[in-house]
């Protein structure tokens, strides 16, 4: 699997790999992506958060994420699939709110956890064959009906399958919801280059103030520059891993004015510079 795989894709894709493309090479996945361990174990970060992989757990990740794999052993195998940019948002839209919630925040799953059904992981290892039926070959017709069907029928036995009492919020999602949620995807896919609320706000037709409105409302009293900053903060750690780039090309890249403005940013956020950070790192 090359990885012009994990790009935006015009249809859902199947694959089976080992990931070893993106071993200490970060990516940012246009699409949103399923990724299912069979064999072996792997680190996989997305900068604001890692990741165990073993045999029986997956990751569910909404598009616009950045994804790294930090170490793996040798026999690390996974089923994965891509999904068309927002084709899961819309899919999720007319079934539950609230679960659209809830895969944002937990995007991790353990099929194999002390108190899961006996036949879940087989299960799931059913929806990937289907998948490697359905989309590991060329479908002349009814493809959008199909992946739309497979799509919704996937989420909502994953949905059957998570204690609702961890499930809370509405059921129906609201306009600010919606708008919420394609905020949040605009900094995964914008935050390295776009620091600034105004840049989302006219993205998102809205002003300022009422992106602030709905991002405190549904994010606990945040404000959008903060949601910005944390995400921007987390890709700067994931370059910062990577010893052949420099703290000036890091900055370049974030497209800070100079080295010393970026470090200044990171220092006031993390309480360390880029340099210790590496340091620690070690």
């Amino acid at each position: 699997m090359n990885k012009a795989f994990y790009s935006d894709t015009p249809c859902v894709q199947y694959g089976e790999t080992d990931m070893s493309e993106l071993m200490r090479n970060p990516c940012r996945f246009g699409c949103d992506v399923q990724i299912v361990c069979t064999d072996g174990t792997a680190e996989i970060s997305t900068g604001i958060q890692s990741y165990t992989m073993r045999t029986g757990t997956e990751l569910f990740l909404l598009g616009g994420s950045l994804v790294q794999v930090c170490g793996m052993s040798r026999d690390f195998r996974a089923r994965m699939l891509l999904y068309p940019k927002d084709v899961v948002f819309k899919a999720l839209l007319p079934l539950d709110a609230s679960f659209l919630n809830y895969i944002h925040e937990y995007p991790f799953f353990d099929h194999l956890r002390p108190g899961a059904l006996d036949d879940e992981w087989s299960d799931i290892m059913q929806w990937m064959d289907m998948a490697r039926m359905l989309f590991g070959r060329a479908l002349p017709s009814f493809r959008k009906q199909i992946e739309q069907n497979f799509l919704q029928s996937m989420l909502m036995y994953l949905y059957n399958r998570i204690p609702h009492r961890e499930i809370v919020g509405s059921r129906e999602i609201s306009r600010r919801q919606v708008l919420c949620h394609q905020f949040v995807r605009l900094i995964r896919e914008n935050s390295a280059h776009e620091h600034q609320v105004p840049f989302y706000a006219d993205r998102l037709c809205i002003s300022s103030r009422y992106l602030g409105d709905i991002v405190a409302e549904n994010f606990g009293g945040l404000t959008p520059k903060q949601l910005i900053d944390k995400q921007l903060i987390s890709e700067i750690k994931v370059q910062l891993d990577n010893p052949l780039l420099s703290v000036s090309e890091i900055a370049q890249y974030f497209n800070f004015p100079e080295h010393t403005s970026m470090s200044r940013f990171f220092k006031r956020n993390t309480g360390m510079s880029p340099k210790e950070y590496r340091a620690s790192r070690k």
